[in-house]
């Protein structure tokens, strides 16, 4: 771990710690509604920091996030039912092609400065309604009908259990997790913040900004597809309508504002928070006003927290870590 920060190595252990805890005691002792709620969390909580790794690092909005991690369910799917590959070569052929998708269209985009701020948004928004129209029209995806994955992981590892979605999920956290730190502590990092912070001052600096933007995209691409890959074996069945409704790339931006978008954790927070406020709702027997409800909750948070939930912790305990000047005259006296 040279080439971290030394600052990274406790990040790193308590990411560790957390999701071995998590992935040996919820399967074990939790009941079937904490695992299944977990599972949820988990996949969500990839997305977000997924999307915090590019997004929350350059300044680029991306609209589309959940294009990449739709394919990736997609693609799972297909293979599995095409195929006799295991869950295991799905899952990277669905991080591979949903890569392949962000670089295609990151060499497109970003080779042209015309293409940011939210001109940058709105072009990975319509990359979003022109993927859902490929997907509905390709046999092999889709076509139309829908793509049913149950009967396809009946009898295997990967289907058998909820319990095992939950690891494959907590170890998709524990790289996501690892992505992200490593983009808090690393130069690769530094040059990220430093095209948010001005761009063109960045590249007069010698930072090859076009690289970086579009590394760190395929990167960000590749996770979100990862993460779609036990979503499909835990639908059982996947449609476009579903796979790639708009709503899921919001939530994953409220995810991450809400957490924090300068701290590593903080989307796991924000993650964490949203969830558990959606699943409380669900009593209310109206989805459309479970949404409106979490969104107007999450306007006010952020209004009394503007740097999230992380920016608020990390503000008070640094005020309760220096001493007042009263405490210094006491301990000196």
């Amino acid at each position: 771990m040279n080439w971290l920060d030394p600052s990274a190595r406790r990040p790193f252990a308590i990411l560790a710690a957390g999701v071995l805890l998590a992935i040996v005691l919820v399967p074990a002792v939790g009941t079937s509604f904490a695992v299944t709620f977990g599972f949820q969390f988990l996949i969500w909580t990839c997305l977000a920091l997924s999307w915090a790794v590019f997004s929350g690092n350059t300044g680029y909005a991306s609209f589309g996030h959940g294009v990449f991690f739709g394919i990736g369910t997609y693609i799972t799917a297909a293979v599995l039912r095409e195929t006799n590959f295991s869950f295991v070569v799905a899952m990277l052929v669905a991080g591979l092609v949903a890569g392949a998708l962000a670089l295609v269209v990151g060499l497109a985009v970003f080779s042209s400065p015309r293409f940011a701020g939210d001109l940058f948004g709105l072009v990975t928004l319509a990359m979003a309604f022109i993927v859902m129209t490929a997907v509905s029209n390709i046999s092999f995806l889709d076509g139309g009908t829908g793509v049913f994955v149950r009967e396809h992981t009946t009898g295997t590892w990967i289907g058998s259990s909820t319990n095992h979605l939950f690891i494959v999920a907590g170890l998709l956290v524990a790289l996501c997790g690892a992505v992200s730190i490593a983009a808090s502590t690393t130069r690769w990092g530094a040059a990220l913040r430093a095209i948010r912070d001005d761009e063109a001052v960045a590249e007069s600096l010698g930072v090859p900004t076009y690289r970086y933007k579009v590394l760190t995209f395929v990167v960000s691409g590749a996770l979100a597809g990862l993460a779609g890959a036990p979503q499909a074996v835990y639908l059982g069945y996947v449609e476009v309508g579903g796979v790639f409704a708009l709503n899921i790339p919001l939530f994953v931006i409220m995810m991450v504002i809400l957490g924090g978008i300068t701290r590593w954790w903080g989307p796991i927070i924000g993650a964490a928070v949203v969830v558990a406020l959606r699943e409380a709702l669900l009593g209310i027997g109206s989805a459309e006003l479970a949404q409106v409800i979490v969104g107007l909750s999450l306007v006010a948070v952020i209004a009394v927290m503007p740097h999230g939930v992380s920016g608020f912790v990390s503000r008070f305990t640094t005020k309760r870590a220096i001493p007042t000047d009263r405490t210094v005259r006491g301990g000196a006296s």
